[in-house]
């Protein structure tokens, strides 16, 4: 038998998650962007790890104090309900850890967490036409900080380009 450097990555992956390493923390280790990479080096069944997941949050509330156990009063949902409506942005949904503040960035396109919905590769087309333009503009004039971010939005553009065609071949795929 033999064995590569990757293979280790994911029995190292298989093993963390089965005995109940949450995937979104395996995903760091890893420095995965999208879970469903992480998914893909587990050989773990989707019933195994909500198991596992149901397993990790049983211990965890056996640690915690009894008061967080209480139910959320009414402005600590309306606060939670908020927090999962500014999930939804232009390009797909932002996948911050609940928790953390909301994402307060003006160029969505480079965050890490934003998830890129398929059906929106229209208007990435659209932002990186404009992006483009206004690149050859800067570029004509000598805006040279203005040149240094339109190409830093247009790298970020053509990764969620990217990002997005590779989920949909994949749901195609996984269609056949």
């Amino acid at each position: 038998m033999r064995f590569t450097p990757h293979d280790f990555r994911r029995l190292f992956t298989t093993e963390m998650v089965s005995n109940g390493l949450p995937l979104h923390i395996a995903a760091t280790l890893l420095g995965h962007l999208n879970l469903d990479t992480t998914r893909g080096y587990t050989a773990v069944f989707p019933e195994e790890v909500i198991a596992a997941h149901q397993f990790f949050i049983e211990g965890r509330r056996t640690l915690r104090p009894f008061g967080e156990m209480r139910p959320a009063s009414g402005e600590e949902w309306d606060e939670f309900e908020q927090h999962l409506l500014l999930r939804k942005v232009a390009l797909g949904d932002c996948h911050r850890p609940t928790g953390r503040r909301a994402c307060t960035s003006t160029t969505r396109c480079r965050c890490r967490f934003l998830r890129v919905d398929p059906a929106q590769l229209p208007r990435i087309e659209e932002m990186t036409c404009n992006a483009e333009a206004r690149l050859a503009e800067a570029q004509d004039r000598a805006w040279l900080g203005e040149v240094a971010a339109l190409e830093e939005s247009l790298k970020h553009l053509r990764q969620r380009r990217a990002e997005a065609e590779n989920q949909l071949a994949t749901t195609v795929e996984g269609l056949r």
